[in-house]
């Protein structure tokens, strides 16, 4: 009964601000092997438990109709198959290194989003070319890649998709990424439960935790505004990538 209050509440403050600047599997995945899963489980019941977050998240904003549907599907499907295959990859890489290279890569890109302070706050006013399409395309499929085979962050790279290339605002993206983040961790979710390597009562413990926070997460998230998301983020992801570097 504590694992599975541990992994809920976990899983409930993870995703109240996992909701809006991604980051929840760093606190979930790390919680999961202290409670003693091995890691290959532990992501495997990560990947279950978080679809709490993307649901929840898919309905509140669609309630609030913030969720670009073209850019949303778009997104998924290339983020679904690349998921597929990274749960289906035996990775001859170190997960060290591998969160160091992450880390890196999301401090550095968080150079130009403190360089550019009308990034993600104001609505893009021109249509959407083709290459941008194909660029966001390509760039979730690498992103699905990852996240079919950790996880932790592959929602914040997604949102960085979102800013750049299709120039959302921090709400925006924070709504439309639901969309492809449901699809590249149901479909891990999947092959991680062929692989038999999933804790269904730890996972539905994290499931309900991560829903209940995302709910509150993003039911405040007009409230919060676009100039205080992308302050949280600023914050998130550098402590986040602060975390990643610690042993």
């Amino acid at each position: 009964l504590v694992p599975l209050l541990i992994v809920f509440v976990a899983g409930t403050i993870g995703s109240s601000f996992g909701t809006l600047v991604g980051g929840t599997s760093l606190i979930t995945i790390p919680v999961l092997i202290f409670l003693g899963l091995p890691p290959y489980t532990a992501i495997g019941t990560d990947r279950l438990g978080i679809a709490g977050l993307t649901s929840m998240g898919w309905y509140k904003f669609h309630e609030k109709g913030l969720i670009n549907y073209p850019i949303a599907l778009r997104m998924g499907v290339a983020a679904l198959f690349g998921s597929f295959l990274g749960a289906n990859l035996v990775l001859e890489i170190s997960i060290a290194l591998l969160k160091k290279i992450i880390a890196i890569t999301t401090a550095l890109a968080l150079i130009p989003v403190v360089a550019q302070p009308k990034l993600g706050r104001e609505k893009r006013d021109r249509p959407i070319k083709r290459h941008e399409y194909r660029a966001g395309i390509f760039i979730s499929f690498i992103i699905g890649i990852y996240g079919g085979f950790y996880g932790a962050m592959a929602g914040t790279f997604l949102l960085y998709v979102l800013l750049f290339i299709f120039k959302q605002t921090f709400l925006e993206s924070t709504a439309t990424l639901k969309i492809s983040s449901l699809m590249m961790t149901t479909i891990a979710a999947v092959v991680f439960a062929i692989k038999g390597v999933i804790d269904y009562p730890l996972a539905a413990a994290m499931f309900l935790g991560c829903a209940i926070g995302s709910y509150f997460g993003a039911h405040y998230s007009d409230r919060i505004g676009n100039v205080w998301i992308r302050r949280l983020f600023i914050v998130i992801v550098l402590i986040m990538a602060i975390k990643l570097l610690i042993p």
